[in-house]
């Protein structure tokens, strides 16, 4: 009975730390996703259910230089769902193109008269003709 409640204990302890490990990198991430977002001019809110995962939700009214999307491609490694939305900001091709490259695992809108609209809804085909017809970026 001693040696069971002794590994009982042992993977409490366990249990203990790696939890207290994972709430530490879940919180680290979050200031620095944090800190890209207020770099670039945006706003962000979360619901938390850690340790499941959070649903962040990012709104951006400038469109990110390559050195800030650099620093907000930690919206990728976050646990849960991310939500980023570009409003007021006129997207070309070329951006939508970086955009999904960059943050392959967040789900990005854009914010048109009032009315959120996946990037997404542009689709492959679309973008190329837009290019090829045009000869230079479409705005989206």
């Amino acid at each position: 009975m001693k040696r069971f409640f002794k590994l009982i204990l042992l993977l409490a302890a366990f249990i203990g730390v790696a939890l207290s490990i994972d709430y530490w990198n879940v919180s680290r991430k979050e200031k620095l996703l944090s800190k890209a977002v207020s770099q670039i001019g945006g706003r962000s809110g979360s619901i938390p259910v850690w340790p499941l995962g959070t649903e962040y939700r990012i709104t951006l009214t400038a469109i990110p230089t390559p050195e800030q999307l650099e620093d907000l491609r930690v919206a990728n490694k976050m646990r849960g769902w991310v939500g980023i939305a570009f409003e007021g900001c006129q997207l070309t091709v070329d951006d939508v193109e970086r955009l999904r490259k960059n943050l392959e695992r967040c789900h990005v809108f854009v914010v048109q008269d009032g009315k959120m609209s996946p990037v997404q809804s542009v689709g492959e085909k679309q973008t190329n003709q837009a290019l090829n017809a045009s000869g230079r970026s479409r705005r989206i």
